[in-house]
């Protein structure tokens, strides 16, 4: 198909793509042709995914240089230390392996969930597929809310109107009517084409896919451009505490090499254990243990009616310190309910109540509650009286939305918005005796007076006006002039039920809600008065507006309530507050509400949100209520939290067995741990460790945002380490001078403390309180009692020997099991003050 196709006529793009605008395309022709575009994009099938993520295991740098020297030892004779050195990385890496796939699939799951769909024809059928199974030659159904998933050429089209600014960044809804365009049109001229990644404002269409994927004009751009997504601030946590690792990694197998070497002991045995030490030290089941803690946490929330979409949202949802929302079906019922139509003077009005529905009836926009429930008022005549001409949509600019009806002989626009933007447009104002007079400064006095009175008890307030336009019904919004007020139209949408009480849950968990909307000051200030939320300082979108970037900052962090805020206003504000060193999360669902959920360190939407809201959002909640967001954010902090536990037992551990290990050799003749021996502790020690998803968090750990702290795990991790190498020379003190232990005496009785020591403190740091008073999961206590007894066998069993494991006497079996629990009782009473120093 030609690129041009917009200056084409539609018959010929139809015969070209072999479609046919009733039928569509058939199932299997669309089956092939998006099995071809697959191919051509290089998306690869679920089986190739699996063998690369097997082979990334051994991706590091590390693993493949132990591998490659494991080889070399066994070109010189040494195949039996290298068959089992290779064996361990092997099972390692399918270990790594499994938890990662397994817990890939159980996420893929969940996001399959949340997919964006759209409406084909199909065999002449209207079938919903996922968006990203559209091919050229399919007719596409649009209706407002939805996300177009191609570049398409439109085929019918009734009051069409698209939010094109992701593409031209023109913020007002775009017209869209069939029709040809020269083929040199610019994009953002182009009336008879939709694009790719856009979204219907009001109306539908008709339309038939041309460009997919990469051959889109926004697929174009996002390959030239190649941008990746702004690092999380748990990516950036995670990238350098790699760096630290790398950096500790070095210097020590570095140094060790150049001793060992120096000292005269074996070339390749000092390799490899330069190198085994090295793998040692790097905790190389981290991301598998991630991987898996992090999909275990989603697929817990997803049981408490919480969708993930990206993993590493649940720890900035556990970090959240600022939760902002609208009020509509979060703090409201979402519910809204007319409670009474009146004119410019505060009595009853049937002419705006009539004006009003008619509105409602005939546009074409996104279904709301709003409009919802003026169709919906009992009492109306027949729709069938009238007849719809024109519209024009409602936009966030003009806050107001216009409709051109036939009733009788009359042509009448009918406008309905928010006060402000319908008093703009009016210079007549409709008394209650039905006359029209000029909008003077008693009526517009008068008008404000009513405005500022409902306001105060609560109500929503819509505005109401009308204009004839008999001959002229074709209208846009420049024909928004010289209108005539009618009146006023008056909404409520009540508190929900126990929100005060969800608000109070979150204020104790270290979150503070925030509300921004664009309804009135007054509406917004009764609400919040209502509910608990304080609104002194409250700020306006006209105050925010004559407000600096540093200014906003400021003052938004000590206010609660914004009100008549529009959405380019509501995106500065998240990106104000999170400027001030806070994490931030944003609650919406409507189409205005994609740029603040993108700004936002976690966008959160709802299942039944557009299209375009839940596509922006990391996470997505099946009910739009407080007390699920609250036990999200439990929910990502108990996730966070088991993580850390990983990161802190392994990398104390770990530092403090090299330490020790690069200390000791220096006075060996023989080396202190073989480099099979390493890998086997690294291996044994991990086990526990693949079952810290499913532990227990101590609720006081709770009741604060967690923030990702490397400060917090170097301290750790050295303050830790230490310690453990302070136990590991008292160990060789006694192995060398009390048993005058011989190579493989050390050896075995350094292995099997290590093992022992580690599982230890995994038990110990898993909580900050004390050891008794906090139960690990059935299945890490399982895990941690299996290895110790792993660890304790193996020396007297025959496979012990192939790691170069030999029996040890009672005597000094009893002497390890006593330093191990003297080493526990130490490393009990430290954390006590490490985390209280901490703060924790």
């Amino acid at each position: 198909m030609k690129a041009s196709f917009w200056h084409l006529p539609a018959k010929s793009v139809l015969q070209d793509l072999r479609s046919s605008e009733i039928d569509g395309l058939g199932s299997l022709q669309a089956a092939r042709r998006l099995a071809r575009r697959m191919h051509k994009e290089r998306i690869r099938p679920e089986w190739w995914r699996a063998i690369m993520l097997f082979i990334r295991q051994f991706s590091s740098p590390l693993v493949l240089l132990l591998a490659f020297a494991a080889l070399m030892s066994s070109v010189m004779g040494n195949w039996s230390d290298s068959l089992i050195l290779l064996t361990i990385l092997l099972l390692t890496g399918m270990i790594g392996f499994w938890q990662e796939y397994r817990a890939g699939k159980a996420v893929e799951k969940l996001r399959n969930l949340m997919q964006v769909h759209c409406t084909v024809v199909r065999d002449g059928k209207p079938v919903k597929i996922v968006s990203n199974e559209v091919v050229p030659g399919d007719i596409i159904l649009f209706a407002a809310g939805d996300i177009v998933p191609a570049d398409c050429l439109l085929l019918e089209a009734k009051d069409l109107h698209v939010n094109e600014s992701v593409l031209t960044g023109e913020s007002f809804p775009v017209e869209k009517e069939p029709g040809l365009v020269a083929e040199d049109t610019p994009v953002n001229k182009r009336t008879n084409t939709l694009f790719e990644g856009t979204s219907i404002m009001s109306g539908t269409a008709r339309v038939v896919a041309v460009c997919t994927g990469l051959e889109s004009e926004i697929g174009q751009i996002s390959r030239e451009l190649a941008q990746g997504e702004t690092e999380s601030a748990f990516q950036t946590g995670i990238r350098s505490f790699g760096y630290l690792l790398l950096r500790l990694t070095f210097m020590l197998s570095a140094g060790i090499l150049i001793f060992n070497l120096l000292l005269g002991k074996p070339i390749i045995s000092s390799i490899l254990f330069a190198i085994a030490l090295a793998v040692g030290l790097a905790p190389e089941l981290l991301p598998a243990i991630m991987v898996a803690t992090l999909s275990a946490g989603a697929i817990r929330m997803a049981k408490s009616k919480v969708i993930v979409k990206k993993l590493e949202a649940i720890q900035n949802l556990g970090a959240v310190e600022i939760l902002c929302s609208d009020k509509t079906g979060t703090l409201t019922t979402g519910e809204a309910r007319v409670a009474g139509t009146i004119g410019i003077h505060g009595s009853h009005s049937e002419r705006v109540r009539l004006l009003a529905w008619l509105n409602a009836s005939f546009e074409s926009g996104f279904s709301n509650p709003m409009d919802e429930a003026i169709r919906e008022l009992p009492g109306m005549p027949s729709l069938d009286l009238y007849s719809k001409k024109d519209e024009v949509p409602y936009d966030f600019q003009r806050k107001r939305l216009s409709i051109v009806v036939k009733t009788g002989e009359e042509d009448l626009m009918v406008t309905k918005g928010a006060l402000s933007g319908i008093l703009e447009v009016c210079s007549f104002a409709e008394t209650e005796e039905g006359k029209v007079e000029n909008m003077d400064p008693d009526i517009r006095a008068s008008i404000l007076q009513q405005f500022e009175q409902q306001s105060a008890s609560g109500y929503r307030i819509i505005g109401v006006a009308f204009k004839n336009v008999t001959g002229d019904p074709i209208i846009n919004r420049d024909d928004e002039t010289d209108m005539v007020f009618s009146g006023f139209l008056l909404l409520e949408d009540p508190p929900k039920p126990g929100v005060a009480r969800s608000i109070q849950q979150l204020e104790d968990l270290g979150v503070t809600l925030k509300i921004i909307t664009g309804d009135n000051r007054l509406a917004a200030k009764h609400l919040a008065r209502e509910i608990g939320i304080s609104g002194e300082g409250m700020l306006t979108g006209e105050e925010i507006q004559q407000l600096s970037d540093q200014a906003l900052a400021r003052k938004a962090l000590h206010c609660q309530l914004f009100a008549e805020i529009d959405p380019q206003q509501k995106e500065r504000l998240i990106r104000a507050l999170r400027s001030g060193g806070k994490v931030v999360g944003y609650l919406g669902d409507g189409i205005n509400d994609a740029p603040a959920l993108k700004a936002a360190d976690v966008g959160i939407s709802v299942d039944t949100a557009v299209d375009v809201a839940k596509a922006a959002a990391d996470i997505v909640l099946l009910e739009k209520k407080l007390e699920v967001m609250h036990q999200g954010i439990l929910d990502g902090r108990k996730t966070y939290l088991n993580t850390l536990k990983y990161i802190f037992i392994t990398t104390s551990a770990n530092f403090g067995n090299m330490f020790s290990l690069s200390g000791i050799s220096l006075f060996l003749r023989w080396l202190p741990l073989l480099p099979v021996q390493i890998l086997l502790i690294n291996l044994l020690s991990d086990i526990p460790a693949l079952t810290i998803a499913s532990d227990r968090v101590d609720e006081e750990q709770l009741k604060a945002p967690k923030k990702w702290d490397i400060k917090l795990i170097r301290r750790f991790m050295v303050w830790f380490g230490i310690q453990s190498s302070v136990f590991d020379y008292l160990t060789f003190g006694c192995l060398l001078w009390i048993f005058h232990a011989g190579e493989k005496q050390f050896q075995t009785g350094w292995f099997v403390e290590s093992v022992l020591t580690e599982i230890v403190v995994l038990l110990l740091i898993r909580t900050y309180r004390p050891v008794f008073k906090s139960r690990p999961s059935g299945w890490l206590l399982a895990m941690s009692l299996f290895t110790a007894t792993t660890t304790l066998l193996l020396p007297y069993i025959a496979p012990g020997a192939l790691f170069g494991l030999e029996p040890l006497p009672v005597r000094l079996l009893l002497f390890l099991l006593s330093i191990t629990g003297l080493y526990a009782v130490m490393v009990e009473f430290s954390k006590q003050r490490f985390f209280r120093q901490a703060g924790y």
